[in-house]
């Protein structure tokens, strides 16, 4: 995988233009600004989000086609021909997400259950029905696309604004979890403890505080992997730390399985790469350390905390972070022997096979091992960690009920035209309605806007042909980055958080807050094809 040598010094630096400086403008605004902005505490956090965005993109968009038009009026009148950094080529990412929008289109012109509400994703009337995911949002994360994907110039100051924004935001998290409110969000709400609770930082549900670190968490530990600024590597380091300690307060198990995603499939993509590997085992290190300072922090608090649950109370009770931090310590340091002692030359083919067949032939046993005890033993209890070993309604705090439930109602109650086309975008509530009663009989839950899984609700809301076209935007962006990341820093930062978000959007929801920040990412990725996003040219802008 790809890092960065200062030996580029005979390949000429490509201008910067001002349409450059406004797209990293953009991705800098979207780390900051828009996660950190509310105007109302708590009660419009999702249309927050979703209105800064619209701001954002359009300002950003206007921008830059007046300077296109500018340039072009400039070029007409001195009888030059306009050039641009990466000309007007489409790729199949571009092709599936033109695609992708012309299915929401289509879905949302089409639908049964109201156009306007599938075309904002919100109505007044019941504003519980959507989260703000209809045809403008996906209209606004394609313009977001084009935007990034031609027009991003890589400049450490972007970098730093994600580090800064992120920060600011899992801190937040982090104090709010110890009921300290800098920003008196909770002081509005003592009347209702569940908000104290679930709620945190300026992003709203704990949830969607698992989504943001399964964004800045990769990010940071893929920058530190790459960087040759030390000054980047230690801000890195850092935002590794925090990123990881806003895991833990936030207690989401949809979190950690971005996390384990990210731990598994990481080591076989650079497993002919001693050095990589350490620099990964250090970063693994840095967050077993902040899981113990996390420790001493509730210590000093007096574990005055909202309280730990599930794969977060590992971590913070017994020895298991101390063991951590011996474990990848150690790790590193075997690597970085071996980095040594190889002189900096890759290990063997084989040794990329064997990391690839072990990890395969482990994945293998899970998937056996759930199998075995969902049809076969059937009777055996399962409690704990084990009961995720057992799919049924109660799977993932009742996921499993939303999701064989929404793969009945496209099955059995969708006509033709729904099963291709869904049934509109953020309609998932009027499609889940039938299971309104048997949600509150089993569950005390009367009602549900999504399927807690993308790619279910995914499904239900575009259909066959828009999950299709959804999947292919991501697949294609995910390829080029493995692709790019043996050459490209830029496209390694990229692949981490793609596969880190991916895994996550399994057990999560489609939404204005984190949604926006995945596709970020996958406009980066198509953006490490540009020729101002080089190795040489990162070399130059000090990656």
């Amino acid at each position: 995988m790809a890092s960065i040598k200062k030996h580029y010094t005979d390949t000429p630096k490509i201008k910067y233009t001002p349409s450059n400086f406004f797209a990293g403008l953009y991705v800098a605004l979207m780390f900051t600004v828009f996660p950190l902005f509310l105007s109302n505490y708590y009660g419009r956090v999702r249309r927050d989000k979703f209105w800064v965005l619209i701001i954002l993109t359009t300002v950003t968009s206007v921008i830059i086609a007046a300077i296109y038009a500018y340039n072009l009026f400039i070029s007409k009148k001195n009888k030059k021909k306009l050039t641009t950094s990466q000309g007007f080529k489409f790729s199949i990412c571009d092709y599936s997400f033109f695609a992708f929008f012309i299915i929401s289109a289509i879905s949302t012109f089409t639908t049964k259950h109201g156009v306007l509400h599938s075309l904002t994703g919100y109505t007044n009337s019941n504003p519980n029905a959507g989260r703000s995911m209809g045809l403008i949002m996906y209209a606004l994360l394609f313009i977001m696309y084009l935007i990034i994907s031609r027009q991003f110039y890589f400049k450490p100051q972007v970098f730093g604004a994600i580090f800064a924004g992120g920060a600011a935001v899992t801190l937040l998290a982090i104090v709010n979890y110890y009921y300290i409110d800098p920003l008196g969000l909770f002081k509005y709400y003592t009347n209702d403890p569940m908000v104290t609770i679930n709620f945190t930082s300026t992003l709203g549900n704990k949830n969607y505080l698992s989504a943001f670190v399964c964004v800045l968490l990769p990010f940071s530990v893929g920058v530190a992997m790459t960087s040759q600024n030390k000054k980047t590597i230690i801000a890195a380091h850092i935002s590794t730390a925090i990123q990881f300690m806003g895991l833990l307060v936030a207690t989401s198990d949809g979190g950690f399985l971005g996390l384990i995603a990210l731990v598994f499939i990481t080591p076989v993509l650079i497993s002919r790469e001693p050095l990589k590997l350490a620099k990964f085992f250090f970063s693994l290190t840095v967050m077993a350390l902040s899981a113990n300072t996390l420790r001493l922090f509730d210590l000093i608090m007096g574990g005055n905390s909202k309280g730990y649950i599930g794969i977060s109370q590992v971590f913070m009770s017994g020895y298991l972070s101390l063991v951590l931090v011996v474990v990848f310590a150690l790790l590193t340091a075997i690597f970085v022997f071996l980095h040594i002692k190889r002189g900096g030359k890759m290990l063997p083919k084989y040794v990329f096979y064997a990391v690839l067949s072990v990890a395969v032939l482990v994945a293998l046993s899970v998937v056996s091992v759930i199998v075995y005890y969902t049809f076969i033993n059937k009777d055996r209890e399962l409690t704990g960690f084990k009961a995720f070993l057992r799919f049924n309604d109660d799977w993932g705090t009742h996921r499993g009920f939303f999701w064989k439930r929404s793969l009945n109602i496209w099955k059995y109650d969708f006509n033709l035209w729904q099963k291709l086309f869904g049934s509109g975008p953020e309609t998932f509530y009027a499609s889940f309605e039938p299971y309104f009663a048997e949600l509150y009989n089993r569950y005390t839950e009367g009602s549900s806007n999504a399927a807690h899984n993308v790619y279910v609700n995914m499904l239900i809301t575009h259909g066959v042909l828009g999950l299709l076209s959804y999947i292919t935007i991501i697949a294609v962006a995910i390829l080029k980055a493995i692709k790019n990341s043996f050459k490209n820093p830029l496209a390694f930062v990229c692949l981490l958080v793609l596969i880190t978000y991916v895994c996550q959007d399994f057990v999560n929801i489609a939404n204005p807050i984190n949604t926006p920040l995945f596709f970020v990412f996958i406009s980066l990725s198509a953006a490490s094809d540009l020729p101002q996003n080089t190795q040489q040219q990162l070399a130059k802008s000090e990656f």
